[in-house]
């Protein structure tokens, strides 16, 4: 995992610029929007951080150069230019899926970073995304084969060349270029991606636009039903919902940054999507930290891939078909007593065992037959040890359920049973 020095990083304080604010509206003056910058932006802070984490914010197109020949390693991703900048950069794309035969269209999911250069911890998030669903975990291999993840690793290449904050080798800010005439080059180009697959058999679902704010906190942007319609946003907080459960302490509430509030804007990518294509895509801006205290980027791609899993309805599959048997880096035991006999009288509690070979963020869970959640057994990080986790399942009816141990190397599951 590549991480910026905390020795650099620890130099420059950021303070929150949102963290008051549990809501922060986009408001409409008759017909024109006033700009609020999600992203929380500051120039003075920005620059402080080109110069304390070095050129390019610390990964420049030449470094994406260099990952682009380590991935194509990979059996799972092919990769292309999908277009090219204003300075003719290639725009990259990676495609991520199973090399094994498609018995039905996979469900797809795209990502883009580096919108804005300076905001490079959101590239780290993505990165892990890449080494998550590259690696032979199972959970890994589970999402190849269900999904196809599209990622733009590097949409602004010229502005992390030029070391523009935010804007493209024009001056120009692409994030809010969407609705001009003409737009900008690598907005063409992405616009252009998106309508092909839109178009194709196996249309985006759930589209990423990678950022990181000022406020120092993580968070989606959320939009308001008066932009969208209520059947979106209760399809936003779940989603939003989904990935929290993942990772409760480290990610805000969708309530924390709601936006059009006044009405649908026209300027972004996820106003093309919603203009288009309505509730059909879950398009959405997340910011990680873009202040010392950032980090943790495995952890937060672990609840972004987990949390969309979710969304896409293939946590059933994914609870049921996961093996039980030992994986490298962990183990999950049976849990003793099996099965558990409950009593009238008295409450049971019953213990499980997991083993972590390396500190790691872990999720225990216990579902149903049907794959629905029951209980949050255990959550967070956890050090590298012999684990128990101790339960009452007095409450639970009788009959067959699964508890899942969801870590960033992969994801177990075992059966218990429960009867009177």
């Amino acid at each position: 995992m590549k991480l910026p020095s905390l020795a650099v990083l620890a130099v420059f304080v950021i303070a929150p610029v949102f963290a008051q604010t549990q809501s922060v509206p986009i408001e409409l003056s008759g017909h024109q929007e006033l700009l609020i910058d999600k992203c929380g932006y500051d120039e003075q802070l920005a620059a402080q951080q080109l110069v304390q984490l070095g050129d390019h914010w610390g990964y420049g197109y030449d470094s994406l150069l260099v990952d682009l020949e380590r991935w194509r390693q990979s059996p799972y991703v092919t990769i292309d230019s999908i277009g090219a900048s204003v300075q003719n950069r290639a725009l990259w794309q990676l495609n991520i899926t199973s090399d094994t035969p498609e018995m039905e269209p996979r469900r797809t999911v795209f990502v883009h970073a580096r919108t804005h250069p300076n905001e490079v911890q959101a590239w780290w998030v993505t990165d892990e995304l890449i080494s998550l669903l590259l690696s032979e975990e199972p959970f890994a291999r589970f999402m190849r084969e269900s999904c196809t993840f599209y990622i733009i690793p590097m949409y602004n290449p010229d502005g992390v060349e030029l070391e523009f904050a935010r804007q493209n080798a024009n001056g120009i800010d692409i994030e809010s270029n969407w609705d001009k005439n003409p737009v900008q080059p690598e907005v063409a180009v992405l616009r252009n991606r998106f309508g092909e697959l839109m178009a194709s058999d196996a249309p985006i679902e759930t589209a990423l636009n990678m950022h990181s704010a000022f406020a120092c906190k993580r968070y989606f942007v959320y939009h308001d039903a008066v932009g969208t319609s209520p059947e979106f946003t209760v399809l936003e907080q779940d989603f939003i919902g989904f990935i929290r459960s993942y990772f409760e302490d480290g990610i805000e509430p969708w309530s924390y940054f709601v936006s059009w509030t006044s009405g649908t804007p026209t300027r972004y990518p996820e106003s093309w999507f919603w203009l288009n294509h309505g509730e059909d895509v879950m398009a959405l801006t997340y910011e990680d930290m873009n202040c010392t205290a950032a980090g943790q980027y495995d952890q937060t791609a672990f609840a972004v891939l987990h949390g969309v899993a979710d969304y896409l309805g293939l946590v059933v599959t994914a609870v049921l078909d996961r093996p039980t048997a030992q994986i490298q880096g962990f183990s999950l035991r049976q849990n003793y007593p099996n099965p558990v006999r409950l009593s009238r009288t008295t409450s049971m509690s019953s213990v499980i065992q997991f083993r972590l070979e390396r500190e790691q963020p872990i999720r225990l869970v216990l579902y149903d037959v049907l794959g629905r959640q029951v209980k949050v057994l255990d959550q967070g990080r956890r050090p590298a040890a012999e684990h128990r986790v101790y339960f009452d399942a007095s409450n639970l009816a009788t009959g067959t359920y699964f508890y899942q141990l969801q870590t960033a190397g992969g994801v177990v599951a075992r059966q218990l049973t429960v009867t009177r």
